[in-house]
């Protein structure tokens, strides 16, 4: 269940973009994003809400944007860009899909109410979208003896993630500056399975179970401490 429903989120992903449609080539990642995070926690030291920027690379937004019609200077209509961002926020917003993104305590996975403050950027020098959004938790979440986990990733490995920006991870609110995070980076692949993944065709259902079960190990993590 969890794989299908992520490879539906991803389908309709691509598919308001025209990534796929535009003929993207084969290999896994599809997707490259330089991604940055803000943990909110507040004055009684809780999680409130992960506020996320992820910059897609220049050729997904040459893709996305083939056919739009464009200024002059390159710029796309203001209207463009928020109907893009209700989709995509509309196709990530499948409940195991989960905007690629958990925050756990204990074990036990928090659940988000409705994304706000959701726009897309256009960047007609670099050829680059970049889409903001804020994941408010559904109650606000008390931290576990060993704090929190944040994870950001997609188990398919359709998209690929990075966090290697300087203040890439941050935490954000009252009581930001009494609490700290950890980053960890995912393990690095071995050259075979990098290999084996750049053979798979742009379709998530393509993955076999024996790469799933590696890929969907590739999560980035911010681990929040308040003491």
């Amino acid at each position: 269940m969890e794989r299908t429903s992520t490879r539906r989120g991803l389908a309709a992903l691509t598919a308001a973009t025209a990534l796929l449609a535009a003929g993207a080539a084969s290999a896994h990642p599809h997707m490259w994003i330089d991604a940055r995070a803000a943990i909110e926690v507040d004055a009684d030291k809780r999680i409130t809400a992960v506020r996320q920027v992820w910059l897609f690379d220049e050729m997904f937004g040459a893709y996305a944007t083939q056919g739009m019609k464009k200024g002059r200077d390159g710029s796309l209509r203001p209207d463009a860009l928020e109907g893009m961002a209700r989709d995509w926020m509309t196709a990530l917003g499948e409940p195991i899909s989960h905007y690629f993104t958990r925050v756990t305590v204990d074990g036990k996975m928090a659940a988000f109410a409705a994304p706000r403050d959701a726009r897309v950027d256009w960047n007609p020098k670099t050829t680059r979208l970049t889409l903001s959004f804020t994941l408010p938790l559904a109650q606000p979440l008390a931290l576990g003896a060993d704090g929190a986990q944040v994870d950001i990733y997609d188990p398919t490995y359709f998209v690929a993630y990075a966090f290697d920006a300087k203040g890439a991870v941050s935490l954000a609110g009252p009581q930001a500056a009494a609490c700290t995070t950890a980053y960890r980076k995912p393990k690095e692949l071995d050259w075979k399975t990098m290999q084996q993944l750049a053979e798979i065709p742009a379709d998530p259902d393509a993955l076999p179970d024996e790469l799933f079960a590696i890929t969907k190990g590739l999560t980035h993590r911010i681990e929040v401490r308040c003491p």
